[in-house]
């Protein structure tokens, strides 16, 4: 995990209004909450849909309208939330953007012909396309 690209992706200090310059700090953050605000700025960076990116996260649309923009997520929320910034900063390294967004929403071979978008509920299912990802970059297709 990249700490610094993973700051950018959630908004940096602005947002997060924390300085993160390594995984400690990170591993802090995720403790104490991320600022709602993070989800709207990572959409924003990634290129999701909003509402895509809200339905990876382990709580409701529901719920998340009771916050404002400055309230801190819950700890279990924000430490997804920075695992799918870390696994998007990752795979626009590896495949580019435009790419990636479209890789996300194929089929795909490796991961049983399924969508790499379906395993991102979980850190497990996290980790699986992080894998593919770091197969992709090294030149081992299966």
């Amino acid at each position: 995990m990249t700490a610094m690209t993973v700051n950018e992706r959630l908004g940096g200090y602005s947002v997060l209004k924390h300085k993160i310059r390594n995984n400690f700090d990170l591993a802090f953050l995720a403790e104490n909450g991320v600022p709602k605000a993070a989800i709207q700025h990572l959409a924003d960076s990634a290129g999701l849909d909003i509402k895509e990116l809200i339905s990876l996260l382990p709580v409701t649309p529901r719920n998340l309208l009771r916050y404002e923009d400055t309230d801190l997520l819950s700890n279990v929320v924000s430490d997804h939330l920075i695992s799918l910034a870390d696994l998007i900063s990752v795979g626009t390294r590896v495949l580019g953007r435009e790419y990636f967004l479209e890789w996300l929403h194929s089929n795909i071979l490796a991961l049983g012909s399924e969508k790499p978008i379906q395993f991102l509920r979980t850190h497990a299912g996290i980790e699986l396309v992080k894998t593919e990802l770091g197969r992709i970059e090294h030149g081992i297709f299966a």
